[in-house]
């Protein structure tokens, strides 16, 4: 074509289809193509402008003739609207790492960079000969960014007069390098260097050696949310000290939380929380407004969300209500830890990791508060001292806590083993082991990520496997002074003493014993919890007067209390056997054949982008029946069958069940691979399915009057293939079925073995009834399942 004036002719040595992809906007990867000869061929296809840019924005950024690098930190804003405000630009080009490819768009031509988002960097090219200002907004859209194994063009999102030192701390150990303007710094940094600084917009280069997420401190305050009544004066002062611990975080650890996804929800008392819950509104506590309550008496009054956490704002009230639990800064501070350790590793449900881990680093950041935001200068060993004279009094081993909450026995055991982690590794790798657990890409597609287990980011972050640290930390525990009691507990306690051996008649040394008091179906008191020593023996400490109900656990194995002893069923509601502490009997249990014997270790990959929730359910092969112990959180799933036999996986992902072929993963039952589960670990892999789960089914369940009911689950079956899901207050439903096919969906009843089933007349009892609910490849919504006042009745 003829090239516009000013422009050469130019013969470049790439292939013509190439050029026509770029000429049509295609998304053609150029990696491995000369940038140099990309702009080159670009700039030939250029049209090229003079005009400058208003000049009246403020503050402006000056974009010089030639090539620009600019970071862009607001809302998300089309490359036509940049065009349209800078007549000068004719290219803007990206580097995008996450699919490793160039991006561009070319005024008058198009290309397939669209749009600019927060956190990218890109070169804007300037024609002419003049410079020309471009008004640039300054408010971060959000504050944390991913970055990729290689080269990330991205924006400082952060403070103005940020130290690049900072800056790089912020990134951690998987930094490899930071170009700023025309200088690239290497990490580490000398100590010598004198080093640049960075302000908001700044364009950088970064290079890293893995995948990450980077929350940088932008000093942007994150949602609150203020439930009950509490008062505008509290209100003000409770923000200015949420203000405070954000920037305690970075000043301490030069990070901050994405405040456009961190919440901090204040209640003023349980009726205020309860009545939020109940009416709906978000953000939720996330339970039901029965348990929330139940929750909030027995003093779990501030948690961690995926949306961010919430407290009681009881702690700052004057004078102190009853009851109140609640502290200030110190829970500001413990449950804002938590956000981090999510946000870091993308993981929605951070058990992965111990719960030593995640509260003994959270308790861990508490004694790193200044004495001005009200730590009154507080050491671990100093103000802390009755901490260590609990560990001392504990004989439980570290290892033995595993994923449960053991009232303050992680909180407090993990507080010493992070502090000589941190002592061993450097401050900032409590951190780091949470970056080290981020997801990572795989495959020369870069379609599919891998999730680290919880040992290997432990050792990628310290330098030693998981038995070599717990080894370390029962040594130190033994260099502790003899404390004056071994056990802490109340004075007013009921000890309960019994013994657990396997059924060979061995003592089922290192299993741990809890117990917790409920009322009914609802927990109401907080876990005590012990360890069965070397000769089966356990006791145990307990509130007079209540009921206990009790479990048993070793590494990811659970069993309940029934009545004939131990079990790794899936106990009903009325089939635990609960202890009255009024009348203690004797508890000596056998743990059942092969229990916690039958070891499988399964590795998941899943598609990018894949938000969906996901686990893993062993089901008995010839019963159908499902083992009740979830087998992990994460990618890496480590659990027991109950029995010697033959078993298939189930995965379930949000609502829709696949099944585990050696194959791929397959929609129906019938079709999964049978896995004999014995004394020797059995290991699989798969990936998490594109092709399955897809379709929806959506409706609503209703009375003769139209009127929603809601509560209760309801499920959808198509030869093997099969659904769940809960039903709203108002009786809505939407879930994913595994495969097309025809389905049968049905809701349970308070009657034994009774179902009502959907027809297009009703629901029914009877199972010939149905009428089949037909997904061909597209979804299908608008089901009204027609169902009497009281459905049981049709039992009846």
């Amino acid at each position: 074509r003829t090239p516009a004036p000013g422009v050469e002719h130019c013969l470049y040595p790439l292939p013509m289809q190439w050029v026509l992809q770029v000429a049509r906007g295609g998304r053609t990867p150029l990696f491995g193509v000369g940038l140099a000869l990309t702009l080159a061929l670009i700039a030939a296809l250029l049209a090229i402008g003079t005009a400058d840019a208003d000049t009246s924005a403020s503050p402006p950024l000056t974009l010089q003739p030639g090539d620009n690098y600019v970071g862009w930190v607001a809302e998300p804003i089309a490359v036509d609207d940049i065009f349209e405000q800078v007549s000068a630009a004719n290219l803007i080009y990206h580097w995008d790492a996450a699919e490793r490819m160039w991006e561009y768009a070319i005024r008058g031509v198009g290309g397939n960079l669209e749009t600019l988002e927060a956190g990218m960097a890109v070169t804007i090219r300037i024609a002419g000969d003049h410079a020309v200002k471009w008004e640039r907004p300054h408010t971060p859209a959000k504050g944390g960014i991913t970055l990729y194994r290689g080269v990330n063009w991205v924006t400082w999102l952060g403070r103005d007069d940020w130290p690049l030192d900072q800056v790089a701390r912020g990134i951690g150990e998987s930094l490899v390098s930071i170009r700023v303007g025309e200088e690239t710094w290497a990490a580490p940094f000398d100590d010598d260097e004198k080093l640049p600084t960075l302000s908001r917009g700044d364009a950088v280069e970064v290079v890293v050696n893995r995948d990450l997420r980077w929350l940088q401190p932008t000093g942007m305050m994150p949602n609150i949310v203020f439930v009950g009544d509490i008062s505008d004066s509290l209100q003000e002062e409770i923000t200015e000290d949420v203000r405070r611990v954000r920037d305690f975080f970075a000043e301490t650890f030069a990070i901050e939380t994405d405040f456009s996804t961190t919440t901090v929800m204040l209640y003023s008392d349980f009726d205020a929380a309860v009545e939020h819950e109940r009416a709906g509104k978000q953000p939720s506590f996330g339970y039901s407004p029965e348990h929330l309550l139940g929750n909030l008496r027995q003093g779990r009054t501030g948690q961690a969300r995926p949306w961010g956490y919430w407290m009681s704002a009881c702690g700052w009230m004057s004078p102190i209500p009853e009851p109140c639990v609640g502290r200030t800064i110190e829970t500001l501070v413990h449950e804002w830890f938590h956000v981090f350790q999510s946000q870091l590793s993308a993981r929605r449900d951070v058990r992965v990791s111990p719960v030593w881990m995640n509260e003994g680093a959270a308790t861990w950041s508490e004694f790193e508060m200044p004495a001005a935001l009200g730590n009154r200068g507080a050491t671990i060993e100093g103000h802390g001292q009755w901490r260590l004279e609990f560990v001392k009094q504990d004989s439980a081993p570290l290892e033995s806590l595993g994923n449960i909450y053991a009232g303050g026995r992680n909180y407090i055991l993990g507080l010493f083993a992070v502090q000589q982690l941190v002592d061993s590794a450097g401050f900032d790798s409590a951190l780091e082991f949470n970056r080290q657990l981020f997801p990572q890409i795989v495959g020369s597609e870069r379609l599919w990520e891998q999730s680290s287990s919880f040992d290997e980011a432990f050792e990628n972050t310290f330098g030693l496997t998981t038995p070599q640290f717990y080894r370390q930390y029962a040594e130190w525990r033994e260099t502790l002074p003899e404390p004056t009691q071994r056990i802490n507990y109340d004075p007013r306690d009921i000890k309960l003493s019994g013994s657990l051996h396997y059924s060979d008649g061995a003592p089922a040394t290192g299993f741990l014993v809890l117990a917790e008091e409920y009322e009914g179906e609802i927990s109401v008191g907080v876990e005590r919890t012990t360890i069965v020593n070397e000769e089966g023996e356990f006791t145990l400490h307990l509130v007079p007067n209540t009921i206990q109900r009790f479990w048993f656990k070793r590494d990811n194995c659970t069993l309940q209390l029934a009545e004939h002893g131990p079990t790794t069923a899936r106990l009903q509601p009325g089939e635990h056997r609960d202890i009255d502490m009024r009348n203690i009997p004797d508890l000596d249990l056998i743990l059942p054949e092969g229990a916690c014997e039958n070891e499988i270790r399964i590795n998941v990959t899943k598609l990018r982008g894949d938000d969906r929730y996901h686990d893993v359910l062993l089901i008995d092969a010839e019963t159908g029946d499902w083992s009740p112990t979830r087998l992990g959180a994460s990618g890496a799933y480590v659990g027991y069958a109950p029995s010697d036999g033959e078993y298939q996986v189930r995965v379930r992902l949000d609502d829709c069940g696949v099944y585990y072929s050696k194959d791929g993963m397959v929609g129906a039952r019938r079709d999964a691979d049978v896995l004999e589960l014995s004394s020797d670990p059995v290991s699989i892999e798969f990936r998490i399915p594109r092709d399955l789960c897809v379709w929806q089914i959506s409706g609503r369940i209703v009375d003769e009057d139209g009127v929603g009911v809601g509560g209760g689950w309801i499920q959808a079956h198509s030869h093997g293939r099969s659904s769940s899901a809960a039903v709203s207050e108002d009786g809505r439903f939407a879930f994913e079925v595994p495969e097309s096919g025809g389905y049968v969906l049905f809701v349970g009843t308070d009657v034994p073995d009774c179902h009502i089933v959907y027809t297009s007349s009703g629901g029914s009892a009877e199972w010939r009834d149905h009428t089949l609910v037909t997904v061909a490849d597209a979804d299908v919504t608008g089901i009204e399942f027609v169902v009497p006042s009281d459905p049981a009745s049709l039992c009846r």
